[in-house]
């Protein structure tokens, strides 16, 4: 099968064009003998899922044709999973606070901070 160009490329994700990429994506997932899309080659640099009947988001690098995409759907473990959105895909980063419970050390440093005010 022939190349896509990147304008090609861009042509499917601006038709949303999912299935032509989920087609691929599923067929060739785990098989690293296969790691091109029609040609092209492509990596896998993100991807979560949230568990069975839960969101699924993968984002796969075109590095040659400089094309990053981002497919969204749903997970299922029973075989039926499915993208129903494709999109370009920029990179970002956040900050995640998260809890978990004291230890001894962390309770001394809050009452240490306390003194010192």
């Amino acid at each position: 099968m022939e190349k896509l160009t990147r304008e090609e490329l861009l042509e499917k994700i601006k038709n949303n064009e999912v299935g032509s990429f989920s087609e691929h994506y599923f067929e060739h997932e785990w098989e690293a003998t296969k790691p091109d899309f029609k040609g092209n080659k492509f990596k896998k640099c993100w991807e979560i899922n949230w568990g069975d009947g839960n969101e699924w988001i993968v984002a796969i690098d075109f590095f040659e044709e400089n094309v990053t995409i981002v497919m969204e759907g749903y997970y299922s473990s029973h075989g039926d999973s499915e993208f129903d959105k494709v999109g370009i895909g920029v990179p970002y980063e956040f900050k995640e606070t998260r809890y978990r419970i004291a230890t001894k050390q962390d309770l001394r440093d809050l009452k240490l901070d306390e003194i010192l005010k």
